[in-house]
């Protein structure tokens, strides 16, 4: 596998169709996990068990942006008015995809301002997904 690149400018995000690159400091500035398990089981004590499958279990998206941006106040507007959101992610180099559909912002962090420079907080918005589907990998 060559050397990939996994820096901001690699990782192409649009929110609603806008492309988000006003990346704040937070390292890494995007996450995504789920927010159900996608299986489970239930062992009982006699060597049997059952397995249950969600067919959507969810994900749940984190954003951290520079405050002050375009990106910080398109993203606040779509939290405001409870918009439903729909997300795609390219990580350049890879492969990997994500589509998420069916969104909202259920929150915003926490706001730190008024400090020196390192205590000044990004802008952090935080997407649940009903509908989701990724790829990792692909480029070997």
């Amino acid at each position: 596998m060559a050397l990939t690149d996994f820096s901001p400018s690699g990782n192409i995000v649009h929110v609603n169709g806008r492309e988000i690159t006003g990346w704040g400091e937070s390292d890494p500035p995007y996450t995504d996990a789920p927010i159900d398990p996608k299986n489970a089981m239930k062992r009982g004590t006699n060597k049997n068990a059952i397995k249950t499958k969600r067919d959507n279990p969810g994900r749940t998206i984190t954003i951290n942006v520079m405050p002050g941006t375009s990106d910080a106040s398109f993203l606040q507007g779509l939290f405001n008015s409870g918009a439903t959101v729909s997300l795609t992610r390219v990580q350049i180099g890879t492969l990997e995809k994500s589509i998420g559909t069916e969104g909202v912002i259920t929150n915003d962090g926490t706001v730190g301002r008024g400090g020196q420079a390192p205590n000044i907080s990004d802008d952090q918005f935080t997407i649940e997904f009903n509908l989701w589907n990724a790829t990792k990998g692909g480029n070997e």
